[in-house]
């Protein structure tokens, strides 16, 4: 009997499963929590892929970033590990229910919740979510501290982690975001071989994946805008020998820019996700950027204002 509580001792095996079990869950939610707090607009432009508006997706990825995190530091912990358990069974649970309710819009979609692990809305999706389940309630089942299910006592030291995420997420997103403001283009993108300057006029950068449905979609929409006086400049993501083609296809009047150098250099200012991406320029920095689900028509006003797209 253990000389405290009275209770028995664990079994062994179950203690060290106990221990796994929740090894394998906090690597995996750590490095989605810190992903996502590391790259918030990284992941909020991916987020709006999975359905989620546009004008939530920052609130979404600093809400996430906390919440996998400090389940993650919980689990790790024995004497807060049944509490962890809780949170992270409730992320799993919440993430199943919303992909359940939108399973017919994204069946098939890619599923980017969890970092450099591709998987994409359907039954597989779905077993590997009850199996994280099984491992984070048998890591809090079998903890050999025991503890408890609801926020322990004292509950400063997990108020005080759980203080200090927020802080980080927040204070990463918003540095993110501010970044985002003015920033400042490459000199010069190669059109036909030669090189045309970025700080000289109004300019729009859009740059696209040639078999995207979205992005011709995109361009399509946008062919009907007039935009006199801005230097339009397609850079296809992948596959530039086929960048003219769907230029063609959407009837949008693009020059078009295939360099791969160029594509690293606007890579390496301008962090995106998933095309379709704009930034329009104005003396060579970044007046507006546009992400993936920003491509409506509500964007038009926005750049009329901005002096980028003539009024009709």
């Amino acid at each position: 009997m253990d000389s405290i509580s009275g209770a028995a001792p664990r079994i062994g095996w179950k203690t060290w499963a106990s221990h796994i079990a929740a090894g394998l869950m906090a690597i995996v939610f750590l490095a989605s929590g810190i992903y996502k707090m590391v790259m918030p607009l990284d992941f909020a432009e991916r987020a709006t892929q999975v359905l989620i508006p546009a004008n939530l997706s920052v609130a979404t990825a600093v809400t996430m970033a906390v919440a996998e995190t400090f389940a993650a530091i919980m689990l790790l912990i024995p004497r807060y590990r049944r509490f962890g358990a809780v949170v992270m069974l409730g992320l799993l649970a919440a993430f199943c229910i919303y992909i359940g309710v939108n399973a017919e819009r994204l069946a098939g979609a890619d599923c980017s919740c969890f970092p450099w692990v591709k998987r994409t809305v359907g039954p597989v999706f779905f077993v590997s979510n009850a199996v994280m389940m099984l491992l984070t309630a048998l890591a809090g089942l079998w903890s050999p501290r025991g503890g408890a299910w609801l926020p322990p006592r004292p509950i400063g030291p997990s108020a005080a982690v759980l203080s200090i995420l927020i802080a980080l997420s927040l204070g990463s997103a918003a540095w993110g975001l501010s970044r985002e403001s003015g920033i400042e283009a490459p000199p010069s993108i190669h059109v036909a071989g030669k090189a045309v300057a970025l700080n000289e006029g109004p300019v729009f950068l859009y740059l696209y994946d040639p078999e995207c449905s979205h992005c011709l979609d995109s361009a399509r929409m946008m062919s009907t805008w007039n935009f006199d006086g801005t230097r339009v400049i397609g850079v296809p993501t992948v596959n530039p020998q086929w960048g003219q083609a769907l230029l063609d296809a959407s009837g949008f009047k693009a020059e078009l820019a295939t360099d791969p150098g160029d594509l690293k250099a606007l890579r390496a200012i301008f962090e995106f996700a998933s095309p379709p991406y704009g930034v329009f320029l104005k003396r060579g920095r970044a007046r507006v950027i546009v992400r993936y689900a920003e491509f409506t028509e509500a964007l038009k006003a926005k750049l009329q204002a901005e002096g980028f797209v003539a009024a009709d």
